[in-house]
């Protein structure tokens, strides 16, 4: 989870300004915690007190600790989508399905909360499935908590790329090859997602 939110704070100033080159200092203003890093500590805390409970339990916890800090953080820094927004603020808030990329940002804890691989995608689906049930939103939680799963738990580079490449995305590119024509986005469906 550190890492996710390290990683927020420095990408926060070119999130909209796209950067193509691995040289720029780690933390100089701009840099700020975005509603990715709310989010990531949301989830973290849903975890915390849920995580061994079942998925509806789970599922009602993500969704009180995401609307708390939600709502706690907001402003110029924290740039919650505008569905997502109003999903904070609804009286019965319902997923809305969205496939946006916030889902795979605030993952992470679930690769620690789990104790296998199978624990930590079933804990990454209920917990973004609150929000985003669309299955590319499901795809790119699932994809990003079971690679830090298997990272954390001794698997080598290669055994990661194969697990994304054959259940989630198409890994036959280099990022050097990418790069020119690449730009943010702010959904998980795109031009490397294996079909369902």
């Amino acid at each position: 989870m550190l890492g996710a939110i390290v990683g927020d704070v420095v990408g926060s100033r070119f999130e909209w300004d796209n950067l193509k080159s691995k040289e720029f200092e780690l933390f100089k203003p701009p840099c700020h915690a975005t509603d990715d890093s709310v989010m990531t500590i949301a989830i973290g805390n849903a975890l915390l007190k849920a995580a061994t409970a079942p998925p509806e339990k789970l599922a009602q916890t993500t969704v009180m600790s995401m609307r708390i800090l939600g709502r706690a953080y907001h402003g110029p820094n924290y740039d919650y989508g505008g569905m997502f927004y109003q999903w904070l603020y609804e009286k019965d808030p319902k997923p809305y399905n969205s496939f946006g990329n916030g889902a795979a940002m605030r993952v992470s804890g679930c690769a620690y909360a789990g104790d296998s691989l199978e624990e930590v995608l079933n804990l990454a689906h209920t917990v973004t499935a609150v929000t985003h049930n669309h299955p590319d939103g499901i795809a790119g939680a699932q994809a990003t908590a079971g690679a830090i799963y298997l990272a954390r738990t001794g698997a080598s580079k290669d055994e990661i790329r194969k697990f994304v490449q054959d259940n989630y995305y198409d890994l036959n590119f280099t990022i050097d090859g990418i790069r020119p024509t690449t730009h943010f986005k702010v959904v998980v469906k795109e031009r490397y997602r294996k079909p369902l």
